[in-house]
């Protein structure tokens, strides 16, 4: 992976896509992105060239599906592996795979994948719940992968988990903090103040909240009503910019709390960010 995300002089940005689309995906997104969604395999290969044109530094692959029946488990554990099989063999850019947040489940998808990768990769969500048996399988390969430790908006927890990753072999160097905040209207105000809190721990000299802080602006934004619903007063504008204004009013104030990374959803969110924004808040 040829990023140094320690280097606090800018930030980073990935363009995020999930491998599955169902009613409450975005009508905007889908339109946007047009029949690539059908097949994901189609969807990484468009992901990852308007990656390169606006300047995305990596693409999220996100696994977002429920944990299904024992029965039906093998089918899809191996259609996940076909499909990583064949993105790995065309991807040209830094890559992460982020799993569904369900803790068991998402060690069972990892134990297959992690199989077949073959670069340093960066890997979310990594919870209390399963880090001891994701980071265990990660740490016995060749590679050196960035891990995203995610917990709930709580400087403690955080804390706690980093120190016990450290303590299972993981470096310092690739941990990813994950706070687990929300959008615009929806408890970005408790994300923002974990953020500042965390940014004020490390100047003080913690190592243990050192680390680069990582925020899905996309996702959450996307779950909100206002970003993918028409009914709406006209004063609230038409519903194409008032999705992506919801993204950017979401990454930017992340932004402007200390995050590093941001993970976004509109291509056009990362381009405007990086033009209009970056300047002002990160110099």
């Amino acid at each position: 992976m040829n990023i140094n995300f320690s280097d606090n002089s800018k930030p980073y940005f990935g363009l995020e896509f999930p491998i599955q689309t169902g009613e409450s995906y975005s009508p905007i997104l889908k339109e946007y992105w047009g029949d690539v969604v059908s097949d994901p395999f189609e969807w990484f290969l468009s992901v990852q060239k308007k990656a390169f044109d606006v300047g995305a530094d990596f693409v999220s692959i996100y696994f977002n599906s429920q944990e299904p029946e024992d029965n039906l488990k093998p089918e899809l554990l191996n259609k996940y592996k076909n499909l990583l099989q064949k993105i790995l063999q065309e991807c040209k850019i830094n890559l992460m795979l982020k799993l569904s947040s369900h803790a068991q489940w998402d060690c069972e998808i990892f134990e297959l994948i992690s199989q077949i990768i073959d670069r340093d990769i960066i890997i979310s969500p990594i919870q209390s719940a399963n880090y001891e048996k994701l980071l265990s399988l990660a740490l016995n390969s060749k590679f050196c992968h960035k891990f995203v430790l995610r917990t709930p908006i709580d400087i403690n927890l955080t804390k706690e988990l980093n120190i016990l990753s450290v303590d299972a072999g993981v470096d310092p160097h690739q941990i990813l903090i994950d706070p687990d905040m929300g959008c615009i209207g929806y408890g970005i105000d408790y994300g923002y103040s974990i953020i500042e809190r965390i940014c004020l721990a490390k100047k003080a000299g913690d190592k243990m909240l050192d680390m680069p802080i990582i925020v899905y602006a996309g996702e959450e934004s996307y779950k909100a009503k206002e970003s993918k619903s028409c009914d709406f007063p006209s004063s609230w504008g038409e519903l194409s910019e008032r999705a992506k204004m919801w993204e950017i009013s979401t990454a930017s104030s992340l932004l402007a709390a200390g995050a590093n990374l941001v993970v976004c959803w509109h291509p056009e969110v990362i381009r405007i960010l990086k033009k209009e924004f970056c300047e002002v808040l990160c110099h």
